[in-house]
């Protein structure tokens, strides 16, 4: 039987995990494709997202699921972002995140935290394929 913990932790049985394994197994391996009973399909980033749970449940890999709140503070924002939060206080100033202040203390939405992190890793990949084009003109 599946059971919460006191901290919220979804345990499965050996049974639960054994019927998740035949599901996937009955689906060749890909269990991408979930619709309704009425044939309505499940959003592409929703099919993703059971999709991974499913094969981690499948290799009895912990799975952790949170929810995050609408807004963060600079240090949670900084910590997602993986940067200083004095770097992101100058991203704050320079336009790149709104922020507004709660108080004397920022606040950012949580969205645009994480599109920020999608911004930052697409410079980061960039630079790096501007880097591999400047080396390759050296040889």
């Amino acid at each position: 039987m599946t059971t919460l913990t006191d901290g919220g932790s979804l345990i499965l049985s050996p049974q639960e995990r054994s019927s998740i394994i035949r599901f996937i197994t009955a689906m060749d391996g890909d269990a991408s494709d979930f619709a309704t009973t009425a044939g309505q399909q499940a959003p592409r980033e929703l099919n993703a997202v059971i999709s991974q749970v499913l094969k981690a449940i499948a290799q009895d890999l912990p799975i952790s699921i949170t929810t995050m709140p609408k807004e963060l503070t600079t240090t949670n924002a900084a910590a997602i972002l993986g940067v200083s939060r004095p770097t992101l206080m100058k991203y704050i100033r320079e336009g790149r995140v709104q922020a507004h202040k709660v108080g004397t203390h920022h606040r950012l939405n949580s969205r645009d935290v994480l599109d920020l992190a999608t911004l930052l890793k697409q410079e980061q990949r960039q630079a790096v394929f501007e880097l591999m084009d400047m080396d390759g003109e050296n040889d």
